[in-house]
């Protein structure tokens, strides 16, 4: 958690909604009319208008003034939606309110019946949570061939079901280990309760602020996976051989194809995810809530 506060009264809300979720225009529209009733103006982003809603009563802006001028973002959709916009909220320092409209949510905060809870935000009475984000860079001789950021993860992986990949290791420039199988998951703690805990990674809390590298599908019987601190630089680079493709991806976004002799760096980001909350809910409750297996 941090002691950084909003700056109060507060202004201008944004609103991002998923644009692939049917009714999605009906629910901005809803969640703008109580934003307004709490003094806000609402701002949508350019490409939110791919829902096809009226934009009459909003301020429609690029994605960048959006970032400038907005006190906070709604988010409308579910982790995937989250992870859409950290990318470009976190340079920006705009915390997220992630409002449940998927499945399974670790990062939201309310389910959409409960919106009108982000009232306690204009009242101040909310926390804020700092997430750790990776810097991912991918190095071809001497020059920087691609560059994102990650809140979950950076994954590298084949691109097929039938080949395999050799990945060598290495921290801080200091040779690890040798990975023989689909891939590798470098993943943050926010991270570590997603693609990472189903290939067998570990849970890890999300103030530890670790990196995580663990092993997808691996032929080797002894391969673990490995926790390190914040401060450790991650390099991987691939060994090709059998035809095979191999892309790094950052939160399930398109890959990126990497070639032989490519490294790709992993380091802690300079810039936090910043969650807004309102319910005071533990990590651990939120944890047995989402992964606990119903018993018959």
């Amino acid at each position: 958690m941090t002691n950084e506060r909003l700056q109060h009264p507060i202004k201008k809300v944004m609103i991002w909604p998923n644009t692939g979720k049917e009714g999605m225009g009906l629910a901005v529209r809803q969640a703008a009319d109580v934003l307004r009733e709490f003094g806000a103006e609402v701002i949508l982003a350019e490409r939110a208008l791919e829902i096809g809603i009226d934009t009459d009563g909003f301020l429609v802006h690029t994605l960048q003034k959006a970032m400038i001028e907005a006190d906070f973002i709604v988010v409308l959709g579910g982790d995937g939606t989250i992870l859409s916009m950290a990318q470009h909220a976190a340079p920006y320092h705009v915390p997220i309110f992630g409002v449940n409209m998927g499945h399974v949510g670790f990062m939201t905060e309310v389910e959409f019946p409960e919106f009108r809870m982000i009232q306690r935000i204009f009242e101040g009475k909310y926390t804020i949570d700092d997430r750790m984000m990776l810097d991912v860079d991918v190095i071809r001789g001497d020059q920087l061939v691609y560059r994102s950021m990650a809140l979950n993860e950076a994954i590298v992986k084949t691109g097929s079901i039938f080949r395999i990949s050799l990945l060598d290791i290495f921290c801080d420039r200091q040779p690890v280990c040798s990975l023989h199988g689909d891939g590798v998951i470098v993943a943050t703690p926010t991270g570590s309760t997603a693609y990472s805990l189903a290939a067998g990674g570990p849970i890890i809390e999300p103030s530890a602020e670790n990196i995580s590298v663990v092993p997808i599908c691996p032929h080797e019987v002894n391969a673990k996976s490995y926790i390190y601190s914040p401060h450790r630089e991650i390099s991987i680079e691939p060994r090709f051989f059998n035809d095979a493709t191999i892309f790094v991806s950052c939160d399930g976004r398109r890959g990126f194809e990497l070639m032989d002799g490519d490294r790709v760096c992993i380091r802690k980001a300079p810039f936090f995810t910043q969650l807004l909350r309102v319910k005071g809910n533990s990590f651990y409750s939120l944890l047995n809530e989402k992964l606990t297996i119903r018993r018959v």
